[in-house]
């Protein structure tokens, strides 16, 4: 496969819709993909269509058209980029994962690749994983002090359950391996099970989930239970196994970070419940929660004060606040925004604990969060809009 990445990297060339149509797939496909690196995409999606191909860019989360192939030149760049993935081209099908390596302008990307069958053809989906971004502290993550101060606190315990939830895209696996950065790799034994693999790392053990062979978080973490490490991170809690064994890990000495797809942090808790872990286990190993969306920046080369500033600090109750507004410019290609950042709700479980063992419901919960004066995702949201990081608008879209 290496042999063909190589012929993949040819010299740069500059893309701007639409390519030229007559080009070879290698070309065209080495082209989009460093297009894509260059401006930052997160996935670029090359999308069959009956009169060709689209290619597009997803871009600060949000979906652009980069260009349209022909008919003649559809069929073509998709094997190429099975090719390029690993993959087998005489399947179709079936969907597929492959993964490959790009080198642009001093950056190493890893290419996660997958195909689906559509009616007009196999869908090619390129994940761009940035390996050369360096591991990023929980303030530049965008973490308020306290919130921080919370979630590193946690950290330093020996053993108990951390939990960090948000959809698919929230950037969760981002603060986790932040997470894993602040632990001494020389002293203490780290392990991760995830799915897949997305960024390596010196010192931790690493395994990748494949339940097509039967290795399952479940399996995987029972397994990895005898080796005895200190630290745990379980890529997703997904099913009531993995679950209630994360409680068992976080109670005989282990510290276990994982993962749950839910709106609030405080809804983790009764996701577990669902999920058949008892709530006096739980609150004997719970010791944080935490919850994170991801929301665009706006550019700071163009940005402008909202001319209702006023109104909008008065109406969210954020006083002192100065609100912003996007424009557009050159530095994003029009766009308005540049980047994203995370916020984020972080819940020390400390003094819920009565409450959880308690079985009390969600909204005493919330009330007790209330009366602590914890940031909610949405205040944390609005904060950052005041501070003319974002706009109440985005904040809004993602919540």
């Amino acid at each position: 496969m290496l042999a063909l990445l190589d012929k993949l990297r040819t010299p740069a060339v500059p893309v701007t819709p639409p390519l030229e149509t007559g080009g070879n797939a290698t070309r065209t496909l080495d082209a989009i993909l460093r297009a894509a690196a260059r401006e930052g995409a997160s996935d670029v999606h090359c999308e069959p269509k009956e009169d060709g191909l689209v290619i597009r860019f997803r871009l600060d989360g949000e979906m652009r058209e980069h260009a349209r192939l022909p008919l003649a030149q559809r069929d073509a760049l998709l094997a190429r980029g099975k090719i390029t993935g690993g993959m087998d081209i005489t399947e179709k099908r079936l969907p597929q994962d492959g993964r490959a390596l790009l080198q642009e302008r001093g950056r190493r990307f890893h290419l996660r690749m997958n195909t689906v069958p559509t009616v007009h053809g196999e869908s090619l989906v390129v994940r761009l994983l940035d390996q050369s971004m360096p591991a990023q502290s929980f303030t530049e993550l965008g973490l308020a002090p306290a919130q921080a101060t919370a979630v590193q606190e946690a950290l330093t315990g020996p053993a108990g359950l951390i939990f960090l939830t948000g959809p698919t895209g929230s950037g969760k696996t981002t603060t986790l391996h932040a997470a894993l950065h602040t632990f001494d790799h020389s002293s203490r034994v780290i392990h991760t099970l995830e799915e897949p693999v997305e960024y390596e790392f010196p010192g931790i053990r690493q395994t990748e989930i494949r339940e097509k062979v039967g290795l399952t978080f479940a399996t995987a973490l029972r397994a990895m239970l005898r080796q005895n490490p200190d630290v745990i991170l379980v890529g997703e809690t997904r099913d009531a196994e993995t679950a209630q064994l994360a409680v068992r890990a976080a109670l005989t000495g282990h510290l276990v970070l994982s993962t749950l797809h839910t709106n609030d942090a405080l809804s983790a808790i009764p996701r577990l419940r669902d999920l058949g872990v008892e709530t006096f286990l739980l609150a004997a190993a719970l010791r944080l929660l935490a919850a994170q969306r991801l929301v665009r920046k706006l550019c700071a080369e163009c940005k402008e004060p909202h001319p209702e500033s006023a109104r909008l600090a008065a109406e969210h109750q954020v006083p002192g606040a100065h609100f912003f507004r996007p424009v557009g410019c050159p530095a994003c290609r029009g766009r308005g925004y540049r980047g994203r950042l995370a916020i984020h709700e972080v819940i020390p479980a400390q003094k819920f604990l009565p409450l959880i063992a308690a079985h009390a419901p969600l909204a005493e919960l919330a009330r007790l969060r209330d009366r602590e004066g914890l940031c909610t995702l949405w205040q944390h949201g609005l904060a950052a809009a005041g501070a003319g990081l974002t706009t109440v608008e985005e904040v809004a879209r993602v919540l």
